[in-house]
């Protein structure tokens, strides 16, 4: 080094620096921060500093990042060391300083790139690596454009790893777990290998862009889907693939981001729409944007810009795959993440939509933009006001003009445990002011979760006449043996009713979709859980089917009661019969702990469960 500078060491304070950051969880070993709030270092020298003030004034610091860092790009900034800092750019401060050591304040920008940057120390005409640390987005800092005001949001969209995703239909929302494992250590280290990834695709090598929020959302999302280049994920399509995971079997984010690395960033099979979202959830967490997934129920997808969507069925009431773009999808999942907006006019502050699953490029503008904002207002508005929460559809497919003079209702449970069969209630009234002869078509098909049909499960028909003014209530089963065998992963029934007037020839048309849940699987803990004290906790099963499970696996899960997955094989459980599993555990993490459970078997291929109990410090 430079006369009268020689450097002994560097302490990054990384426990300090990581605890005030709010990355502790992330590691004890590496220094972890976010941009716009400083940490702190210690330098010790080989040999004591006198000449304090004229050493001062020729030692500067260095941030680098990047393969190929340098001052023209805008990644390798160097500051000089001073007395007192400025907090809106790159700057550092002696804090304490003695002739052993000092004591350095380091302030990043809260529009600094993020990354994976170098910390070195000019003096004279040497350099000295003091240490590595990692740069990530701030909502705790005010300048920072994902800044978020309440703590507790900050807490859940930011730290928190473990999560629900909603599906199901809008009448039976349905709950399943999942680890977002942000914090764990190697997954920050993914997210900017996937970043690297990304922009090498895209061809994009300026990283002072990844000081932009959006930037940083628009790349991830991207990288997690395969049709525009060697992505993260391959979508699941709705015929049967080998050679991979089923989405429903996966319980977190953490094995796909691993598996990804692994195979050398090829993508990993297969991801549905919540796999998609909860995998981007996890990686803009990680980088240090808040994040949400979000689930809406009946959810029209179109690639026509015309705000509606024609569904084609045949005289039967069978939903017919005519148009595989444009669909009613039961549910869909998808991303909200927080920042500012200061591209879009105001008023765009907040929550933004992301989707990253796979699908049609978006061609949008902002005025569509501003008139599906008013159409959304307006839904909201009669949604507050309606007094039903039951869906119903009828129409007559032609003249209008015809006086309505039959009408359809089908109503049915809006879930039921497998193994049911299914009860269909079907109101009909005659409204002319003579007979009518008809004909009634009532019918069950198994449906993907995006309206794509699967088969027709069951149709049975009916012939009656009805006078004038007289109502007709029929009550008929669709037998289990009837949708078992192809109920399709979400298990999602769309159950159609067709009235034909005999003498007009016109049709009266009724549908209703449900859910079919699979048997609950019980998890019970002891009453007291305590820090390193081993302990047993008992899975219960109770098969309801008049037929044997068979091939009975049991994965469970849980970040601080077990290490990784563990897999348990029960063989087969009798028809109407329980079986239970005892599961050792000793729990290394004090506070709210959750466990996860998934059961596989030649019936059942989504059934999962989770319990969460307070462990006690040791």
């Amino acid at each position: 080094m430079g006369q009268g500078l020689s450097i002994k060491n560097c302490d990054l304070k990384i426990t300090m620096n990581n605890t005030n950051h709010h990355t502790e969880e992330i590691s004890t070993e590496r220094l972890i921060v976010r941009r716009g709030q400083p940490f702190t270092i210690t330098v010790s020298f080989s040999a004591p500093i006198h000449n304090y003030l004229r050493q001062l004034k020729r030692t500067s610091l260095i941030v680098q990042t990047g393969s190929h860092p340098s001052k023209a790009d805008g990644i390798q900034i160097e500051f000089p060391i001073s007395s007192l800092g400025d907090k809106k750019q790159w700057s550092t401060a002696v804090e304490e300083q003695d002739p052993c050591f000092w004591i350095i304040s380091v302030n990043t920008p809260a529009n600094a790139p993020i990354g994976q940057y170098a910390l070195l120390l000019h003096a004279s005409k040497s350099h000295r690596l003091l240490g590595n640390f990692t740069l990530l987005f701030n909502p705790w800092c005010q300048d920072d454009e994902v800044f978020l005001a309440n703590e507790a949001q900050r807490q859940e969209y930011i730290l928190n790893q473990e999560g629900i995703i909603y599906w199901g239909t809008e009448n039976a929302v349905l709950a399943q777990p999942w680890d977002f494992s942000q914090l764990e250590e190697d997954i920050v280290d993914i997210c900017f290998m996937l970043l690297d990834v990304g922009e090498r695709h895209q061809r994009d090598k300026d990283h002072t862009q990844r000081k932009n929020p959006i930037y940083i959302c628009r790349t991830v999302a991207a990288m997690l889907n395969c049709d525009e280049f060697r992505g993260i994920l391959t979508e699941y399509g709705t015929g049967q693939h080998a050679n991979g995971t089923p989405p429903s079997k996966w319980l977190g984010s953490s094995p796909i981001l691993q598996q990804w690395v692994a195979s050398h960033f090829k993508p990993v099979r297969y991801g549905q729409c919540w796999v998609f979202a909860a995998v981007m959830c996890s990686v803009l967490r990680c980088l240090g944007i808040p994040t949400r997934v979000v689930t809406g129920f009946t959810w029209a997808h179109n690639t026509n810009s015309n705000l509606s969507v024609d569904e084609y069925y045949d005289e039967d009431g069978t939903l017919l795959p005519q148009d595989k773009s444009a669909r009613v999808w039961t549910f869909h999942v998808w991303n909200e993440c927080w920042m500012a907006r200061a591209d879009l006019p105001p008023g765009y502050n907040g929550w933004q939509a992301l989707d990253a699953t796979c699908q049609e490029k978006s061609k949008g503008s902002l005025q569509e933009k501003e008139v599906l904002d008013k159409a959304y207002r307006k839904i909201q508005k009669l949604e507050t006001t309606s007094i039903s929460s039951e869906t119903q559809f009828s129409f007559i497919p032609t003249a209008l003009e015809e006086p309505v003079n039959l009408f359809i209702h089908l109503q049915s449970k809006s879930s039921l445990t497998l193994g049911q069969d299914v009860p269909l209630s079907i109101d009909v009234f005659n409204h002319s002011g003579g007979e009518k002869a008809t004909q009634l078509v009532v019918g069950a098909q198994a449906l993907h979760y995006n309206g794509v049909p699967i088969t027709q499960l069951w149709k049975e028909e009916f012939h009656f006449t009805l006078k004038s003014n007289e109502a007709n209530s029929l009550q008929v089963f669709v037998p289990y043996s009837q949708y078992r065998r192809e109920l399709g992963e979400n298990h999602l029934l769309r159950l159609t009713a067709v009235l034909k007037d005999e003498d007009s020839f016109y049709v009266y048309f009724a549908q209703e979709e449900i859910s079919i849940c699979d048997p609950p699987l019980a998890i019970e803990f002891p009453e007291n859980m305590v820090q390193y004290q081993p302990s047993t906790v008992k899975i219960s099963l109770l098969n309801p089917l008049f037929e044997p499970l068979e091939k009975c696996v049991v994965v469970v899960a849980g970040r601080g009661l077990i290490y990784r997955q563990r897999k348990y094989r029960l063989g087969s459980v009798q028809p109407e019969s329980s079986r239970e599993l005892q599961i050792p555990l000793t729990p290394i993490q004090a506070g709210p702990r959750r466990l996860t459970a998934r059961l596989t078997c030649l019936q059942l291929q989504n059934l999962k469960s989770y319990k969460t109990i307070d462990v006690a410090a040791a």
